[in-house]
């Protein structure tokens, strides 16, 4: 089901992606993608002492894939997967959508999350870490049954911004959606 609504998404991008900035590429990916189909994997896990100057914050760890291949038609296309854990549940639940180049530079990524779940905006601090801003939440789905995640399962009121730090790629591989994909994270 996520294969399907990933691939729809890409198909169903509005209008034409602009190629992204090679600066921006080259930071996000460490290097020029070319026409190559390419990754970036970022990650924190969010200890302890965090969490108690922080009630309000939900979420306990968060790892974040950019899946990105150049289209004919459309140009270079990304698509982000984000899993994320919560408070009081053993279970990590996804998060996915495609993204759009910001036309206005304000952000390096807009992504639109499926079925109407939410927007996620990723921002460059360097070359080894990230934003990810998340402002009004975003739709969680829980891979292994592909149902509605538990209550518990929420962004809270302090899941607004995260700092994500850029991680192996092979520690994305369990968010990759196809066999080519994850036979290519796997190699690098």
């Amino acid at each position: 089901m996520r294969a399907i609504s990933v691939a729809l998404s890409l198909v169903l991008a509005s209008g034409p992606v602009l190629a992204a900035g090679a600066q921006n590429d080259q930071l996000l990916f460490g290097r020029d993608p070319g026409k190559d189909r390419v990754f970036a994997c970022f990650t924190r896990q969010y200890d302890a002492k965090h969490l108690s100057q922080h009630e309000a914050q939900n979420v306990t760890a968060m790892t974040l894939l950019v899946d990105s291949s150049e289209d004919a038609d459309y140009g270079r296309q990304y698509v982000l997967s984000i899993g994320v854990n919560f408070r009081g549940v053993d279970e990590q639940f996804q998060v996915s959508g495609s993204c759009g180049l910001d036309e206005e530079g304000n952000k390096l990524l807009g992504c639109g999350i499926d079925c109407d779940g939410g927007q996620i905006d990723v921002k460059l601090r360097d070359k080894d870490s990230i934003a990810v801003e998340i402002p009004y939440g975003a739709r969680t789905w829980d891979p292994e049954s592909e149902g509605e995640p538990p209550a518990e399962a929420a962004f809270g009121t302090d899941d607004k911004v995260f700092w994500l730090y850029r991680t192996d790629l092979r520690n994305c591989l369990p968010l990759e959606y196809d066999d080519a994909g994850k036979a290519l994270l796997a190699a690098q």
